[in-house]
């Protein structure tokens, strides 16, 4: 019957499996983990092993190698700006800072836990350069025309350094200089030169805010203790204070006033506590001596080292916005720069005004003037109503000119919400060329047509920006120049998280277009006279 078999077959008992045992157990276990565990351990090459100090200088040079691969481009627009003198100037000293910051924590012994998770390492390292491709790649085109300003691509060098130091040396090692870290993260422009202009722009605010990077940077380097670092800050800031008001009172030139006194601060103090520490016999603070290295803490760094060289390249292919100026600059030895222009036929002056301020932009002796000029006689073709137009004369100089496109005319107008089309060049006369441009005011319902040029008398460049408005009534509003450090910041961060759209005129009305040339070829004509060519 087929239920009696199938009861007989479910009492029949199942056949027992012997138990292996504790020991057998243990065994499989053992094998088990054996398994698992089973990987040949790195180890550096043994011309490596036997001396660690070859094995780091091999990875810093790899590292610095890598660096200049992938930003060899931005080394060159930071060396072109050296060479005029603008605020980046601060750079260099601030990389020699933040090395004796590197040195004075170098030099201390440190107790850690044993703890280097190489997968933690690889994912931070692997982020932080992916971050870094991106500053480069996305974010720095979005600032082409604020280039020289922000430099973008200088925040993208922090993060490929830190992050390639991690993949090099270890999150856990490389945590070990977090406050210099903190400190080179200054290389990053926009804060240091909103913090110079607000103090005034002078070469004597740049060395000062220098000093104040060398009293960081000192600190770090010799503060053992909350009470070394203090004292450290107080000498690198009074030597630091002592050397820079010396050098304004001997009217020392520009490139020795603002990294000279940084840089004596944070090698004199530092020097002044080394010797002192070792004279009160403190734990040891110096130099390690040959046979006293202690190797990496990673071992090898083979498919690591080749995805920062990887990095390195895609970086290396990733072009910056041009450096120097997008206008044509032709040199007429007869300007007569930082007068007011000479008023062509058919206008006449209606105001005129002086703005000192933009020397804080641009330097000693550069001067803003604002002349209102007003037609004599209207007509139809730039009024229905034949009424006199009035159109506003700007011009600005300065005996540096990159430094017009570090601080380029958004720097002189509050234009942080209004939008502006891409400029277009035209031909003006005497052999100028300028750009014309709109700005449209979605606030005021106003949109301006805008038309500059630039030109030289062979000591100092002048740029001149003429402004006309759709409302033709006396009592029309044009941009009032002022400095506007905050507003723009706002710009920026909108432009960073919304892109350039949000500020580009995409459908431009260059309305004024021939009113603005013809007013254009009058004034150069009365400054330069009739058929006056550039200067060869």
């Amino acid at each position: 019957m087929p239920e009696a078999s199938a009861t007989a077959a479910a009492q029949t008992p199942e056949p027992q499996t012997p138990d292996p045992g504790p020991a057998a157990s243990t065994s499989a276990v053992t094998t088990l983990v054996g398994v698992v565990t089973r990987r040949k351990p790195e180890k550096p090459p043994a011309v490596f092993a036997d001396h660690p100090g070859r094995m780091v200088a091999l990875r810093w040079v790899f590292l610095i190698g890598c660096t200049v691969l992938g930003f060899w481009n931005t080394v060159v627009a930071v060396v072109d700006e050296l060479v005029a003198q603008t605020l980046i100037l601060y750079v260099p000293v601030l990389v020699v800072l933040a090395l004796i910051a590197v040195i004075g924590v170098s030099w201390r012994d440190f107790e850690e836990l044993p703890i280097y998770d190489r997968q933690t390492d690889v994912i931070v390292g692997m982020v932080v350069l992916i971050l870094a491709l991106a500053m480069k790649y996305l974010v720095n085109p979005r600032y082409a025309r604020a280039y020289l300003t922000t430099h973008m691509d200088l925040l993208a060098l922090w993060l490929f350094v830190f992050g390639a130091a991690v993949m090099l040396f270890g999150l856990r090692p490389v945590a070990r200089y977090r406050w210099v870290w903190l400190l080179f993260v200054l290389i990053f422009p926009p804060p240091v030169r909103a913090t110079v202009l607000l103090m005034g722009g002078t070469s004597l605010a740049a060395g000062f805010v220098l000093v104040l990077m060398a009293v960081g940077a000192t600190a770090i380097a010799v503060g053992r203790t909350w009470r070394r670092k203090l004292l450290a800050a107080l000498l690198a800031g009074g030597v630091g204070l002592v050397a820079l008001f010396v050098f304004a009172a001997l009217d020392a030139p520009r490139n020795v006033v603002v990294p000279y006194p940084a840089l004596i601060a944070a090698l004199a103090t530092s020097a002044y506590m080394l010797v002192d520490y070792r004279r009160r016999g403190g734990r040891r603070w110096a130099p390690p001596v040959a046979g006293q290295i202690s190797p990496p803490k990673v071992a090898f760094v083979g498919r690591p080292g080749l995805v920062v060289l990887l990095v390195a390249i895609l970086l290396a292919l990733c072009p910056t916005p041009p450096v120097g100026s997008i206008y044509q600059s032709n040199r007429y030895a007869q300007l007569g720069i930082g007068e007011p222009l000479v008023v062509p036929p058919g206008w006449r002056q209606e105001s005129v005004g002086a703005y000192g301020w933009v020397s804080r932009l641009y330097g000693p002796g550069s001067v803003l003037i604002r002349q209102v000029m007003l037609q004599t006689r209207g007509n139809r073709a730039f009024d229905k109503f034949a009424r006199p137009r009035r159109v506003v004369v700007d011009s600005v100089d300065s005996r540096r000119p990159l430094v017009l496109d570090v601080y380029p005319d958004i720097f002189r107008y509050d234009l942080s919400d209004e939008r502006s089309s891409l400029p277009v060049e035209v031909d003006l006369s005497n052999g100028v060329r300028g750009r014309l441009w709109s700005v449209v005011d979605d606030e005021r319902y106003l949109t301006y047509t805008v038309l500059s040029w630039r030109w030289n008398n062979g000591n100092r460049t002048q740029q001149i920006m003429l402004w006309a408005v759709d409302n033709h009534e006396p009592e029309a509003y044009f941009p009032e120049p002022r400095i506007t450090i905050l507003a723009n910041m706002n710009s920026l961060m909108a432009i960073l998280l919304r892109g350039n759209s949000v500020l580009l005129d995409t459908d431009p009305q260059l309305k004024d277009r021939d009113l603005l040339v013809g007013l254009a070829g009058g004034l150069i004509r009365s400054q330069l006279g009739a058929g006056v060519g550039p200067a060869r």
